[in-house]
C-alpha cells in the first residue's frame, strides 16, 4: 500500500492540524524542532492502527487517499466525544476511478451505515468499518494494506524489547513452515533474535543479505551466527535464538545482540524491517534513526533505499545534513508549525529554487524563512 494524500486533525489532546500533503515512494519529512515532524508520523500510525485493531480508538480526523493492488480508494474518518460517548462520528470509503468520480463503499454517520448501497445496524462505535467488514471482498484490500505499516520509534526502552530473549512460537513456526511466506513474518510482531532465525532457517538469501549489508556497515565484524540462549548459560524452555556476532581481534568470543551497541542493534533491526517488509509493498515510518549513530552507520540508510528494491513506501524524519543531502529535493515535504496548523511545502515545488548540489541544497533549507521560523 502506499499513501498518495494525507489530511489529518488531532483530537482534543493533540490539536495540530496537518494540511494536506502529498507522498511517494520515497519521503524525507524536515522541519525546525517542534514542528510537528514526529507527530505527523504518530497520526499517520495512529490512523492506520485504528483502521485495523479493534482496541485501538484515537480521536480526531483523517483524510487519505490510497493505492493498493493497483486500486485507488480515498478514506476519511471522523472521530469524537468524551468519555463513554466516544464513537466514530463520520466515516467514507470510495473508490476512485478513472475520471475521478467515487464510486462509494461505506457512507457512515452517527445514525447510518451503508455498505455497498445496503444499510446495516449500527456496529462497533469505537470502531472502523475496515475493521468490522475486514472478511467482506470490497474491503478486504484495504484491510490488508493498513496492516503493513510499520512504525520504528528508538525512544525509551523500544530498542532494548526490539532487541530482547523471546521463545519462537511453535504455532507461528508451523504456519512459517507451511506457507513459506516472509509476509507473515512481517505482521508476526516477534523481536529480532526469533526473526533472524527464522529467516536463518527459511528464508536464507533473505537472511545472509541482512548480514552481509551489517557487515559492509560495522566491517570489524568477522563473523555471524544464530545460536541458542543455553550456549550463553540462559535456560528457557522452547527454541530461544541468540543473534549473535564475532569481531575481529577477538575471535573467540561471541558478543550476542544484547551486547551490542544501540548503534548496531538500531542498523540491525532496519535492515531486518527493509528486507523483510511486504512483497507487495508496505508502509515503513522511521523518525531520526541517526540518533547515537557514527557517520559510518548514517550512511547506510539512504543507499540501501535506492539500492533494495522494494516497492515499500518510506517516510522518515531527519535533521542530520548527511541524510537530507542525499535524499533528492523532489522527495522532501517542509513542515512550518503556525500555531496548530502544519503548514506544508512539497519538495517538487523546491527543485528549481534550489540548487542541485546537495551540500547548498542543504544550506538553502536551512535559510529559508518557511524552515528557519517553523513555529510561530
Amino acid at each position: 500500500m502506499k499513501i498518495i494524500s494525507y489530511e489529518a486533525r488531532g483530537g482534543p489532546r493533540s490539536d495540530l492540524h496537518f494540511s494536506k500533503m502529498y507522498f511517494s515512494q520515497l519521503n524525507l519529512i524536515v522541519g525546525d524542532s517542534g514542528s510537528g515532524k514526529t507527530r505527523l508520523l504518530n497520526t499517520i500510525f495512529n490512523g492506520a492502527v485504528m483502521a485495523v485493531q479493534r482496541d485501538k480508538f484515537f480521536l480526531g480526523s483523517w483524510d487519505l487517499t490510497l493505492e493498493h493492488q493497483g486500486q485507488i480508494y480515498r478514506w476519511s474518518i471522523e472521530t469524537g466525544g468524551e468519555g463513554d460517548d466516544e464513537r466514530v462520528q463520520n466515516e467514507k470509503i470510495a473508490k476512485l476511478k478513472e475520471n475521478g468520480e467515487e464510486e462509494l463503499l461505506v457512507q457512515r454517520t452517527l445514525d447510518t451505515f451503508i455498505f455497498a448501497g445496503k444499510e446495516l445496524p449500527r456496529l462497533g462505535p469505537k470502531e472502523s468499518s475496515i475493521t468490522l467488514l475486514q472478511e467482506e471482498d470490497l474491503i478486504k484490500p484495504l484491510y490488508s494494506g493498513f496492516s503493513s505499516i510499520m512504525r520504528r520509534s528508538f525512544s525509551g526502552s523500544d530498542l532494548e524489547l526490539a532487541a530482547a530473549l523471546e521463545s519462537v512460537p511453535q504455532k507461528f513456526l508451523k504456519k512459517i513452515q507451511k506457507s513459506k511466506d516472509k509476509d507473515d513474518l512481517f505482521s508476526s510482531g516477534l523481536s529480532l533474535n526469533p526473526r533472524l532465525y527464522i529467516l536463518s532457517q527459511y528464508f536464507k538469501d533473505t537472511y545472509e543479505r541482512i548480514c552481509k549489508e551489517f557487515i559492509n556497515i560495522f566491517p570489524f565484524v568477522s563473523n555471524y551466527d544464530v545460536l541458542n540462549a543455553e550456549d550463553f548459560g540462559i535456560h528457557f524452555p522452547g527454541i530461544v535464538p541468540v543473534f549473535a556476532v564475532k569481531e575481529k581481534h577477538i575471535e573467540k568470543t561471541w558478543i550476542p545482540l544484547d551486547q551490542l551497541s544501540s548503534g548496531m542493534k538500531k542498523v540491525l533491526l532496519i535492515l531486518t524491517d527493509i528486507f523483510t517488509m511486504p512483497q507487495n509493498g508496505g508502509i515503513y515510518l522511521l523518525d531520526e534513526y541517526e540518533n547515537s549513530l557514527g557517520i559510518n552507520a548514517i550512511n547506510f540508510f539512504p543507499s540501501i533505499l535506492f539500492e533494495s528494491g522494494t516497492k515499500s513506501q518510506f517516510i522518515i524524519t531527519s535533521h542530520h545534513p548527511y541524510i537530507i543531502g542525499n535524499v533528492p529535493v523532489k522527495s522532501w515535504i517542509v513542515l512550518h508549525r503556525k500555531g496548530n496548523e502544519v503548514l506544508v511545502k512539497q519538495g517538487v515545488a523546491l527543485e528549481e529554487r534550489y540548487s542541485k548540489s546537495k551540500q547548498k541544497a542543504f544550506v538553502q533549507l536551512i535559510n529559508d524563512p518557511f524552515f528557519t521560523e517553523g513555529i510561530e
